[in-house]
């Protein structure tokens, strides 16, 4: 097998990597938009890449390892005769993501399910493993031809919920020939992540001290979304989904998250951009189902925990002038450096006038920390190949056998 990575040597996110087996058959490990690392918007352009995106196929398959858009977010530009392999439930969410955000759907995608190999060209033998990560069912995928293996972990971490299984994971995938590696936490201080259980104990004292909190954080993080749904209850207060997490949880086919159609102390927030600014199919299909099925809970008895995105400035502005913000705060639960962007500023600055009296942050990683990447030695790989980072150099002071690539440069296994 031939390695290239065609991007993400040295950058965080729109990662592309090519592996290529003897026989010829190549396959493409995530395809998605680059983060931006300033105030300007991601560019969502084709990358123009031969036999994948322009000119005559050249490639046998994508696969995808996640639903964050760093990984699958250019897939509609796939030439149409290549299959993209996407998890089940990943799928019904990045669809839907695409939906609330208006945003064209046209490439055809294949479904995988964790532990179940899939066979190109009967020749590249690729079997996804779940991981804990801040998204919904991620992968990290063995690959095995011309009698190698290399394991491409996307991204993961072990300080979630399903952070226990990554050990007996590495046992099962046992060693392999090469790891190619996310190092996000590479550039960051040499820190233990917190665990997603004790950040819910430093909550704990923020929902008992106030009446009202607002949740601002991805709704794809499953994990999160549990721990402050079990906070809501603990401190009795109503747990309000506002609608896209409410179309999210429902289509997970997981009765461990709390949804407004399973649970019967979980509501819907319905702000009125969604029944006014809508197409008639859209609402019936992602609004209705909320407005009519669902009683609406009444704010009246101003203790309830609210999930909030900041483009919904204008309906906290309602519900602070109807008086039912009176002792408030925002939880922020992502990822600092979306506070650099223009448009997270100016949320934050401007919904302190509504009654929210402080702004706490409160969270932890979606990518594994230096203790975490250290387990990936147990795979006794002969090469090591940083990706999804801007320190690669970095690895080498945690894992044995790390080689720094260029992009494009070609590694054999």
């Amino acid at each position: 097998m031939k390695v290239r990575i065609l991007k993400g040597t040295k950058q965080i996110g729109g990662c592309i990597t090519e592996i290529t087996s003897n026989k010829g058959t190549k396959i493409i490990i995530d395809f998605g938009e680059d983060l931006s690392n300033d105030n300007q918007k991601v560019k969502k352009e084709n990358p123009q890449i031969d036999g994948l995106t322009v000119g005559k196929k050249k490639y046998d398959a994508v696969f995808i390892t996640h639903s964050h858009s760093d990984h699958i977010g250019l897939i509609n530009y796939i030439l149409e005769d290549i299959p993209v392999y996407v998890e089940t439930i990943s799928k019904i969410i990045y669809i839907l993501q695409s939906v609330f955000t208006s945003k064209d759907i046209r490439i055809k995608t294949k479904n995988m399910d964790f532990k179940k190999a899939i066979y190109i060209n009967d020749d590249i033998k690729v079997t996804p493993y779940i991981v804990d990560h801040s998204a919904y069912n991620s992968a990290m995928f063995l690959i095995e031809a011309d009698g190698k293996k290399v394991l491409h972990t996307g991204d993961f971490r072990s300080n979630g919920l399903k952070g226990k299984n990554l050990e007996n994971t590495l046992k099962e995938i046992g060693h392999v020939d090469m790891i190619i590696t996310e190092g996000t936490s590479l550039s960051r201080d040499d820190i233990d992540n917190e665990t997603e259980e004790h950040l819910m104990q430093r909550g704990r004292e923020v929902f008992q001290k106030y009446d009202q909190i607002f949740i601002l954080q991805s709704s794809t993080n499953i994990d999160r979304l549990k721990g402050f749904y079990n906070l809501s209850k603990e401190c009795k207060k109503t747990f309000i989904e506002d609608i896209f997490t409410s179309n999210l949880t429902i289509r997970l086919n997981d009765e461990s998250v709390p949804n407004p159609f399973d649970y019967d102390d979980v509501y819907t927030w319905v702000i009125s951009k969604y029944r006014k600014n809508k197409s008639l199919k859209f609402k019936r299909k992602y609004v209705y189902p909320f407005t009519e099925r669902i009683k609406q809970k009444s704010y009246k008895d101003k203790k309830y925990c609210l999930m909030i995105k900041s483009s919904m400035l204008e309906a906290i502005q309602k519900l602070y002038n109807k008086n039912f913000i009176t002792n408030a705060c925002l939880i922020y639960s992502m990822w600092d450096g979306y506070k650099e962007k223009e448009e997270m500023q100016k949320f934050l600055e401007e919904v302190k006038k509504y009654g929210i009296k402080e702004i706490i942050d409160l969270h932890t990683s979606g990518h594994a920390d230096r203790k975490t990447i250290r387990l990936l030695n147990s795979l006794k790989a002969k090469k090591v190949i940083p990706i999804h980072t801007t320190k690669p150099e970095e690895l080498k002071e945690i894992l044995d056998n790390v080689i720094l690539v260029h992009e494009y440069d070609i590694i054999e296994v």
